[in-house]
């Protein structure tokens, strides 16, 4: 329903690797009302919709805009400064109201104690132990930024936020099982993590890098896009020209800080226009990621990945984003998430968009999330000719397999359009719908899978969805067990238990689908239901087990059989006859001979002669 909604979202506690503990409690509350859809109803733009995103869609938006000038403008100044002026040691310059640190390649990794004597007033120690950064980090290609098992807060109030960003350098967070590396925002003036993403919110990014966590813990980061969701992993294809005017005077002349020296970045630029500063080296465009027993809370996007290969997610837990949990956006490929959780995320617990193919999700958990627990989609970029030239060709040849997908706001899994993706092996648990197959999506392979208690339908085929398999699995519960409607699929050798309406539902032109060799079991009007639709092979299908629900048509059919007519005629008849008959004795009891005599009660029965002749 449509309305004015705030919205609340809470992330709970987690312990990463079995060590240290981390809680981050959210609630989000926008001051000014906007409009929008309710849980899982459909957006103006036709998306559907999970939990509302909480903050404020005009001033984030433009935040996102100045982030990616900015983040443009700093790898301009960065080549300059590189290849005009021939600086090789740390340095920083003026980006809006602050200053970014700028760490070029060198052999050894900058570590925390580095980043303290680098900017002894922008890294500062609080009497817990833990770290304060207030100021902008770049990692430059060839450079390292190694944080080790640390209590890290980045400043993020309404007077500003920092970020870290590595531009194909590598961001290292390694902490152990015992000691976890921690990364937050921090409010200092309130002294709490930042929960108010309207006015931005501190962020970790890697563009052309490597991000490498282990036993790391990250929270409560990032703000409306995906790029400044949290911690993002992106190629370098979406750095575009910045308005290098606007980021150099949006803050006017501030003091530099002590420690690194200070670089004109007006003049490094102005003196490089010879050189093309924003070319991309030949080793960088593509990220990389390895993320390992590490935990994100509250994050607007948990992960995302966007324009790389080789990431690999394993032992891991997303809990409670604002958007999505773990997003491949678009081009990633060869790519792995394994035993690993996405629950309580506003919207989807894994989204694998269209352009990213090879990705494989291994026992993975996505429960209790807005709308999806995976999302697949495989639909080409474009239709037609479009303005960059895309291809129209379709993606797939991903792979769920292992996982629990349970209590989902819509939808157990969807995918949309693609081919060649393999559904294995996996329990869907009380979903609206388990696994829906839409959007002319191909050669699907549903197999093995374990389905229980959906809400409506445990499988669904439909609009132009062609070669689908769907054998080996077992349905338990649900209104319907499978619907196919104007698809081409092949249903085989399934076990349906339990349902309450229909087996199996075919709808519409499904001509080339084949349903045979299925155990079919429940208690709802028909087992195979196919009227309605036309072309598809309805062979044997075992339905010993299924016990046709009693409706009123069912009950006067049954009724209404000859012999049943004839005994119904007759037993009125009799209720009839006994209750219009006049003799008042009638209904009691009477003894059945009552009015037969015996002889003995009329003579003294049998006597001898004697004594006859002894009467007088």
């Amino acid at each position: 329903m449509r309305g004015r909604t705030a919205v609340a979202v809470v992330a709970a506690a987690f312990v990463v690797g079995g060590g240290a503990a981390l809680t981050a409690a959210q609630v989000f509350a926008p001051s000014v009302e906007q409009e929008a859809y309710g849980l899982n109803e459909i957006a103006r733009n036709g998306n559907v919709q999970g939990a509302l995103y909480p903050g404020d869609p005009t001033t984030e938006a433009r935040l996102v805009e100045e982030e990616a000038q900015r983040v443009v403008y700093v790898r301009k100044v960065a080549s300059a400064a590189s290849w005009e002026l021939s600086v090789r040691e740390p340095y920083r310059f003026q980006t809006g109201d602050r200053f970014t640190l700028v760490l070029p390649a060198r052999a050894e990794p900058y570590t925390l104690d580095d980043l303290g004597v680098l900017g002894p007033e922008s890294l500062t120690r609080n009497e817990d132990g833990s770290y304060l950064l207030k100021e902008n980090l770049a990692v430059m290609q060839g450079a390292t930024l190694a944080l080790g098992p640390v209590d890290l807060r980045m400043e993020s109030s309404p007077s500003g936020f920092v970020s870290i960003v590595a531009f194909g350098g590598r961001l290292e967070m390694a902490g152990t099982a015992d000691a976890t590396a921690s990364i937050t925002s921090w409010n200092s003036a309130a002294g709490t993590p930042d929960t108010d993403t309207r006015d931005g919110r501190a962020y970790l990014r890697v563009i052309g890098g490597t991000a490498d966590l282990s036993h790391a813990a990250v929270s409560s980061l990032g703000f409306w896009s995906g790029s400044t969701g949290g911690l993002a992993v992106t190629g370098t294809d979406d750095l575009g020209d910045p308005a290098l005017a606007g980021i150099m005077q949006s803050g006017g002349k501030i003091a530099a800080p002590p420690g690194a020296p200070v670089v004109d970045a007006a003049s490094a630029i102005d003196g490089a226009d010879d050189v093309d500063a924003t070319a991309v080296p030949a080793d960088v465009g593509l990220a990389t990621a390895t993320i390992t027993d590490s935990a994100m809370v509250g994050n607007a996007f948990g992960i995302f990945v966007s324009g790389a290969h080789d990431v690999t997610i394993s032992r891991s837990s997303v809990t409670g984003s604002l958007v999505d949990g773990i997003t491949f956006h678009r081009g990633v490929s060869s790519s792995l998430v394994a035993d690993s959780t996405s629950v309580d995320n506003a919207v989807d617990g894994v989204t694998i968009g269209r352009s990213s193919t090879g990705v494989t999700l291994q026992n993975v958990v996505a429960a209790h999330n807005g709308r999806n627990g995976v999302s697949m989609d495989g639909q080409s970029l474009a239709d037609g000719p479009s303005a960059s030239g895309t291809t129209v060709e379709s993606f797939g040849d991903n792979v769920l397999d292992g996982g629990n997908i349970a209590d989902n706001g819509r939808y157990g899994l969807e995918v949309t359009g693609g081919s060649g993706i393999q559904i294995t092996q996996n329990r869907f648990t009380r979903n609206p719908d388990g696994v829906v197959l839409d959007r002319g999506a191909a050669d699907v392979q549903v197999t093995g899978n374990e389905f229980v208690d959906q809400t409506a339908k445990s499988i669904a085929i439909r609009e132009s969805v062609t070669g689908a398999v769907v054998t080996g699995n077992t349905v338990t519960g649900s209104e319907t067990g499978m619907n196919v409607r104007n698809a081409d699929a092949e249903v085989t050798g399934n076990v349906v238990r339990g349902v309450s309406n229909h087996a199996i539902l075919l709808v519409g032109d499904v001509a080339g689908t084949t349903i045979a060799g299925n155990e079919l079991g429940g208690d709802g009007s028909t087992a195979v239901r196919s009227d309605g639709s036309n072309g598809a092979f309805i062979g044997e299908n075992d339905t010993d087990r299924w016990h046709p629900a009693v409706t009123v048509t069912s009950a006067l059919r049954f009724v209404f059989q000859p012999l049943t007519v004839i005994w119904l005629g007759l037993g009125v008849l009799l209720l009839v006859t006994a209750t219009t008959r006049k003799d008042r004795h009638f209904g009691a009891f009477r003894h059945p001979y009552e009015h037969h005599v015996p002889l003995t009660s009329l003579s003294s029965g049998i006597v001898s002669p004697e004594s006859l002749r002894a009467r007088p």
